[in-house]
Formats: structure tokens, C-alpha cells, sequence
């Protein structure tokens, strides 16, 4: 194409609807990098007469239909729900393998029966610590790496990845070498705790982190690949080198992040390599620290939640024990097995989201401006559906893996699976905490796709508070499993504070949703 004016138009335009106006097309030359400076280049005083311009060239080509449906080309209905909620199932099966390994085989990545109560109180401390602080950093490589993806930025989601979870590892070395400094200093833990602790926590948070790189590139079967193969470590350690479980499950997860690692290097590169790039300069450490600080607030706060339950129960449980935690079997379990009505209701969610966004981006198009309530109203008697569903699934999956649980138990061991007393009420209460927190979590999903980011960490913040000062009152003026209330409780604030503001929203749906960016 020779006319340079025509070549500049097409560049603009490509892989966008038609220019409603020149103010558009004055828009779309900015956001290319055209300055005044340039349009005299061409011939012209400024952009907006380069614009004026370019108008003459907007029958050149023809054009997307302005429906985000219309571009992706979305399969059918039917195949959609069915691939989201696979997808959402897999966000969470690394853990759920963790526990249905620990059951049947009597050992995963990072547990064992044949431990005893000190060692698995040890190890799972170390656990829930590499998830607390790994957390927030998970959360913005997830977050800013998706964002440059979708955006076809590759170059830019390579750096940023990289950077972010550069200095991520540098913060867990910096904070286990204060865990070393601290034991050293005061001796909390004898030497053989305190390695199997240290290690424990910088292989699962290397593990945690590294993982999340994989989750930005939606790879949630290479996950699941990934923890088999560590699995499989594990097993050939010690069945066929003799290793002992512990020095076995070292060994495993050292080769396991090494793997994860190289493989997920190995793909940074390669998406370095892709040529669909607008630039290569990151915004200014400022405006990334800005911008991702209520995602790594919001990641903290999350696995802070999840946790804090049972380091309450395990708290209360530790009297005369001679350690500020000891571990309770009957409660971990519990707690297990509820969480496998969240992975259940953590794929409705996909589909939820999927859906209302899917709708939302394609049914704006068919309103007009004068539409807007019937337009709000659509989107409001959706989410009220789906709600629905979403109590009718809640209760079949409480009632169905309970009944899983009951014929496990006719197969396997009471030391595998310890889930009789107040296990059973544990299971209950935590099921319903779990159910709210994942419609709390549909919200929140929601919420974050409107850029309203500090309403879920507002939920999640009191969430935490509640959770934490209901369950340190009752795990001590009743008994420890009494904490799960506590879970309960923060579970239901978390709900309602995503659920009172998206109900507003729906009110004004359209105002937030061009308002959005």
C-alpha cells in the first residue's frame, strides 16, 4: 500500500470496529503513539487534523462487528458451561489430589500419616505460612500478567512476570533467613523442628509462587501434571531408595520446583519471541506498585482467611502440650472435606462469571441509551438466577460428599481418615462457610472485572477481623472446633459486603459499566 495515510489508517483500525467520528479516529492515533510532533510528519498542524484527514479513508476496509461475542467466536452454551466449570474444578485439584493422596496412599507432596503430631503441626504451620505470604504476590503475577495477555502485550507479560516473581523469591529468601535469625536468637524450635520447618517453607513457597505463573497462562492440567510428577518423586524416593518420608518429600519438592522453574522459564522465553507487541517499557515502578497493591492486599487477606480457622482451633487445642500449636487431626480433616464442596462450587463460579460477562459484553450492543433500566433489570433477574442454582448445587454437594465420605469410611482406615465426633460437625459448619465464601468469591470476581477492587478487600479485610475475633472468643470459652464458627461468620461478612454492593451496582449497572476503565 502505498499511500502512506492509508497504511497509517489500516494500522490504527486493526482488530477495531469502525470509527464512530474523527474524535475516535483522533483517540486511536493517540493511543498508537501519534503525537503533533508526528502528524507534521505528515503534513498536518496536529493530530486532530491528521484525523480529520484519515476520515476520508473509513470505507477502506471492512470492519469487526462491535460485539466482543461476535470476535472470540464463543462456542456453544452447552460447551461453555461444561469447559468452566472443568476449569474451575482444576483451579483447585492440586490441593484436593494433596488430600485424596494423603488418604489412599497414606502420603502426598507434603504429608503423612505415619508422622507424628509434633512433625505434622510443624509442617503444617510451615504450609500455611508459605500460602499467607505467598498469597499477595500470586495474586498481582496472576493479575498484571493475565492483563499484558489478553492485552497481546507478550513481551510486556514476559518482563512482568519475570520481575514480579524475581523479587517475590527474593522476599521468601529474605524472610526465611529472618526465621533462621529468630530461632537462632530465641530457640522456639530444637534443630530438628526448626529444619523441617525452614525447608518445608521455602519449597512450598517456591512451589506456590512458581505455580501462579502457570495459573496466568490458564494451564491448570500442567498443574495437576506437575504435582503427579511430584507425586510419582515421592514414591520412587522411597520405596526404591529407602528414603524416609520426610527426606523423601524434601528431595521430591526440590526437584518438583526445579522442574516447575525451567519449564516456566523456558515458556517466558518463547513469549518473548512473539512479534504481536506494541512496546517493551514497563510503567514506572510507582504506577505498578499503585495499581497492584489492593490485589496483593486482597491475596494476603484470602489465604489469611482460609488459615487462620484452624491456627485458632490448633491454638486452643495446644494447652499443656508444651508448643504454642498442636496439630488436631479430627479438625484438619473436617476442614479437608469441606473444602471439597468449595472446588465443587468453585466451578459453578467459573461458569457464572464466564456467563454474566459473556452476556454483559455482548447484550450492551442491543440496548439503546434510553434502554437503560430494562437493560439493568436483564442482568439483575440473571444474577438472581443463578443464586438459585448456585444454593440447589450447594446442597446436593454437601449432601453427596458426605455420602462419599460415609463409603470411605467402609474401605479405609480410621488413622487415614479421622472424621468421626466433632469432625463431622467441622465438616457441616465449614461446608456452609465454604458455600458462602465462594458465592462471596462470585461476587468478588464481579466486582473485580469493574475495577472495583477496594470493595472485596473492605470484605475480605473484615472477613479476616471477624473470622479471627469469633473464633479466639468461642475456641476458648467452649471448646477449640468451635473456631470453624469463626469461619463461618467471616465467610457470611465476607458475602454480604460483595453482595449488598453488587445489588447497588445492578441498579446502575450501565453507569459502572462504562465507568469501568
Amino acid at each position: 500500500m502505498s499511500d502512506p495515510l492509508a497504511k497509517l489508517y489500516q494500522e490504527i483500525t486493526k482488530d477495531r470496529g469502525e470509527p464512530l467520528d474523527i474524535w475516535e479516529i483522533a483517540a486511536l492515533l493517540e493511543v498508537y503513539g501519534i503525537r503533533d510532533v508526528d502528524a507534521k510528519e505528515y503534513g498536518y498542524g496536529d493530530v486532530f487534523e491528521l484525523a480529520k484527514a484519515l476520515w476520508r479513508y473509513k470505507d477502506i476496509k471492512s470492519y469487526p462487528k462491535r460485539s466482543l461475542a461476535a470476535q472470540q467466536s464463543p462456542p456453544p452454551f452447552k460447551v461453555r458451561v461444561r469447559r468452566n466449570f472443568i476449569k474451575g474444578l482444576a483451579f483447585a485439584m492440586p490441593m484436593l489430589l494433596q488430600s485424596v493422596a494423603t488418604i489412599f496412599f497414606g502420603f502426598a507432596l507434603w504429608s503423612n500419616i505415619h508422622m507424628d503430631v509434633t512433625e505434622a503441626t510443624i509442617i503444617a504451620l510451615s504450609t500455611f505460612l508459605a500460602m499467607i505470604l505467598t498469597g499477595g504476590p500470586a495474586q498481582v503475577i496472576g493479575r498484571k500478567g493475565l492483563y499484558y495477555l489478553k492485552m497481546n502485550e507478550y513481551i510486556l507479560a514476559a518482563k512482568i512476570i519475570e520481575l514480579l516473581f524475581s523479587i517475590s523469591m527474593l522476599k521468601i529468601i529474605f524472610i526465611s533467613l529472618l526465621f533462621v535469625l529468630f530461632n537462632w536468637i530465641f530457640g522456639v524450635l530444637d534443630w530438628h523442628l526448626f529444619v523441617i520447618f525452614i525447608v518445608m517453607f521455602f519449597l512450598l513457597s517456591t512451589l506456590f509462587l512458581s505455580v501462579s505463573i502457570y495459573y496466568v497462562f490458564e494451564e491448570y492440567e500442567k498443574i495437576l501434571y506437575f504435582f503427579f510428577y511430584g507425586l510419582g518423586w515421592v514414591f520412587l524416593l522411597h520405596y526404591l531408595l529407602g528414603l524416609e518420608y520426610l527426606q523423601a518429600q524434601f528431595v521430591a519438592l526440590a526437584i518438583l520446583d526445579a522442574s516447575i522453574i525451567y519449564f516456566a522459564y523456558k515458556k517466558l522465553r518463547d513469549l518473548r519471541d512473539k512479534t504481536q507487541s506494541e512496546g517493551e517499557i514497563l510503567p514506572r515502578p510507582s504506577m505498578l506498585v499503585y495499581t497492584l497493591i489492593p490485589f496483593f492486599v486482597y491475596g494476603f487477606l484470602y489465604f489469611l482467611f482460609l488459615t487462620i480457622d484452624r491456627l485458632i482451633a490448633w491454638n486452643a487445642n495446644s494447652t499443656n502440650q508444651g508448643f504454642f500449636l498442636w496439630f488436631d487431626a479430627r479438625y484438619e480433616v473436617g476442614s479437608d472435606l469441606a473444602l471439597l464442596v468449595f472446588v465443587i462450587l468453585m466451578g459453578v463460579v467459573e461458569v457464572v462469571v464466564y456467563e454474566f460477562l459473556y452476556k454483559l459484553n455482548d447484550k450492551v450492543f442491543g440496548y439503546s441509551v434510553f434502554e437503560f433500566e430494562r437493560f439493568n433489570r436483564s442482568f439483575l433477574k440473571f444474577y438472581k438466577k443463578v443464586n438459585t442454582i448456585f444454593i440447589i448445587v450447594t446442597l446436593l454437594s454437601i449432601i453427596g460428599v458426605y455420602a462419599l465420605v460415609l463409603l470411605l469410611l467402609m474401605f479405609v482406615e480410621e488413622r487415614a481418615l479421622p472424621f468421626g465426633g466433632y469432625g463431622i460437625f467441622v465438616f457441616f459448619v465449614g461446608s456452609l462457610a465454604f458455600a458462602f465464601l465462594a458465592n462471596g468469591l462470585m461476587n468478588a470476581l464481579i466486582l473485580f472485572s469493574f475495577s472495583r477492587q477496594k470493595i472485596v478487600v473492605k470484605g475480605a479485610f473484615f472477613a479476616v477481623l471477624i473470622n479471627f475475633v469469633l473464633g479466639m472468643v468461642l475456641s476458648r470459652t467452649l471448646e477449640p472446633y468451635f473456631a470453624v464458627l469463626g469461619l463461618l461468620a467471616g465467610s457470611v461478612v465476607f458475602w454480604y459486603v460483595t453482595f449488598r454492593f453488587l445489588i447497588k451496582m445492578f441498579g446502575k449497572l450501565d453507569y459502572y459499566y462504562y465507568s469501568a476503565y
